[in-house]
C-alpha cells in the first residue's frame, strides 16, 4: 500500500509539472476555446465594421494569397458615396453565431462549424436601396436573417490563434455587388450634356472599319431620318416611367442608339422595368420608312433581374446580334446566350431571327460536414446538354467577331469566353433625360 501511494504521488508530480510546461490537456484546451472565441468575435466585429484591415490582421495569410486578395476585394469594394451608407447598414447586420463548446483544437490546429446571421436580403426594398432614400428604414423593418453555414479553421502562429481558413464568404458578401454592381466601359467617352456643343453621334451610321465600302447605305425616303427620331422620341415617353425605375434599380443608362442592319437608320434599344421592380425586358426598334411607325423587331424577357449575378451583354458581329443574360448568384451562375441572325429584308424592316440558344451553369456547393467545395459546369445548346468543347468556342468565335459591344455590365474574367469584348469599341448609352434632349436635338 505504502508503495502504491508513493507510485500515486510521483504521478500527480508529474500531471502538474506537465499542466506547467504547456502540455496540451489540462485546462489548456478551455484558454485556447476562449483565445479562438475572441479571434472569432473580433472577425464578426470587424465584419460589421467593414473594417478589411482588421480582419486580416485576424489571420495568417499573406498579400499574395487567393483569401487575402478575395477579402480586399469584398470590404474595400470600390463604390460611390452615395451607396456607402446602404452597405454600412448591411454590414452591421452581420453576426457570427457558434457554440464555445463545439471549437475543436488539436495541439496547434483548431477548427469549429459556424452560422453567418445577416438581413434575409430578400425581404429589403432594392429600389429604396438604389435610390438611397429610407433605406434605415427598410432595412429596420427586415425583422428576418438568413443563416449561411461555415467553417472556421485556426492555426497558432507565434503563441496567437489565426484564422487559417474561413468559408463561404461569397455567400455572406453576396450583398457587395447587389446594389451598385460595376459596369465595365472599355474607352471612357465624354458625359452627353447640354453644355457641351459637339456630341460625337451615336447613331453609329458611320462606318466601323476604315475599309471602302461599295455601296452607301441609303433610306428611301429623303425625310425617313427625321421620322425614325420622332418615333423613337414617342417610344421613349411612352416608357418614360418604366426607364426611370430601371435606371434607379439596376443602376444602368438604359437607352441606345445604333444602326444594327447598315441601312442609314439607327436602331433605337432601351431596358424598361417590368413592373415589379425585380427584373427589366430588353427593347429594340425599328423604323419602318414604308408604314411610317417603329416596330419592335426584339425582345428579351427578363434581360436584367435582382441578384448578385443580374449581368449582361449585347454586341453585335458583322451579321448576328448577340443578347446575354445572366441569373443566380455566385454560388450558382446561369448564363443564357440568344443568337439573332439578320435575315431578309419583308415588309419595310430587316428581320432578325432567333437562331440558336446557348447556356452555361457554373454551381459551387459547400459541404460543411466534410469541409469539401464541389464545382460543376454545365452547358447547352438549343435546349440540349453539349460539351464545353462545343460551347466555348462558339463563344469565342462571336466574340472574336465582334463589330461593337452595345451595352454591357459583366465583370468579365479570363475564365469567360467573351473575355475578348473588353477590348472591342463600345457604344454609348443614355439615360431618359439625356436620350430625350438628343433626340430633340436631331430633329432637323
Amino acid at each position: 500500500m505504502k508503495c502504491k501511494r508513493v507510485i500515486s504521488a510521483v504521478v500527480c508530480l508529474a500531471v502538474v509539472a506537465g499542466c506547467a510546461a504547456g502540455f496540451t490537456g489540462c485546462d489548456n484546451t478551455e484558454k485556447d476555446r476562449e483565445a479562438i472565441s475572441k479571434v472569432i468575435d473580433d472577425c464578426a466585429d470587424a465584419f460589421r465594421d467593414d473594417d478589411a484591415e482588421a480582419f486580416l490582421e485576424l489571420t495568417c495569410w499573406d498579400e499574395d494569397d487567393k483569401d487575402y486578395r478575395q477579402i480586399e476585394e469584398y470590404m474595400n469594394y470600390s463604390i460611390d458615396e452615395d451607396y456607402r451608407e446602404c452597405y454600412d447598414l448591411i454590414f452591421d447586420t452581420i453576426e457570427i453565431d457558434y457554440d464555445v463548446d463545439d471549437i475543436e483544437v488539436n495541439s496547434d490546429k483548431a477548427s469549429v462549424k459556424v452560422k453567418y446571421e445577416i438581413i434575409d436580403l430578400s425581404e429589403v426594398d432594392f429600389k429604396v436601396a438604389n435610390l438611397n432614400l429610407n433605406f434605415k428604414d427598410a432595412v429596420k423593418d427586415t425583422k428576418e436573417t438568413s443563416s449561411i453555414k461555415a467553417k472556421i479553421d485556426f492555426e497558432l502562429e507565434k503563441g496567437e490563434w489565426k484564422i487559417k481558413k474561413i468559408t463561404n464568404l461569397d455567400k455572406l458578401f453576396a450583398f457587395v455587388v447587389m446594389i451598385n454592381p460595376p459596369e465595365y466601359v472599355p474607352t471612357p467617352v465624354p458625359d452627353p450634356t447640354e453644355t457641351q456643343p459637339t456630341v460625337t453621334d451615336p447613331t453609329g451610321t458611320q462606318p466601323v472599319t476604315t475599309e471602302p465600302s461599295e455601296t452607301t447605305p441609303t433610306t428611301a425616303f429623303a425625310d425617313s431620318y427625321d421620322k425614325a427620331v420622332k418615333a423613337f422620341i414617342e417610344i421613349l415617353e411612352q416608357n418614360r416611367d418604366a426607364i426611370w425605375a430601371v435606371e434607379s434599380t439596376f443602376g444602368i443608362e438604359p437607352v441606345g442608339l445604333y444602326d444594327l442592319d447598315g441601312n442609314g437608320l439607327p436602331e433605337f434599344f432601351l431596358i424598361s422595368d417590368d413592373g415589379n421592380e425585380y427584373s427589366a425586358t430588353l427593347h429594340i426598334y425599328e423604323y419602318n420608312e414604308y408604314a411610317g411607325e417603329a416596330i419592335e423587331i426584339i425582345t428579351s424577357p427578363e434581360f436584367i433581374t435582382q441578384g448578385q449575378a443580374s449581368s449582361f451583354m449585347l454586341y453585335l458581329t458583322d451579321k448576328e446580334l448577340i443578347v446575354t443574360y445572366t441569373y443566380g448568384e455566385s454560388y450558382y451562375l446561369h448564363v443564357s446566350t440568344d443568337m439573332y441572325a439578320l435575315g431578309e429584308r419583308e415588309g419595310g424592316i430587316h428581320r432578325w431571327d432567333l437562331c440558336e440558344t446557348y447556356a452555361r451553369e457554373i454551381v459551387t456547393d459547400y459541404d460543411p460536414e466534410t469541409d469539401t467545395e464541389t464545382t460543376t459546369r454545365l452547358f447547352y445548346h438549343n435546349s440540349g446538354i453539349c460539351t464545353e468543347e462545343e460551347y466555348m468556342p462558339a463563344m469565342k468565335d462571336f466574340t472574336a467577331r465582334t463589330v461593337i459591344s452595345l451595352h454591357q455590365k459583366f465583370v468579365l474574367s479570363s475564365n469567360d469566353p467573351e473575355y475578348g469584348l473588353l477590348s472591342k469599341p463600345s457604344n454609348r448609352r443614355y439615360n431618359y433625360t439625356t436620350m430625350h434632349d438628343y433626340l430633340e436635338s436631331l430633329i432637323a
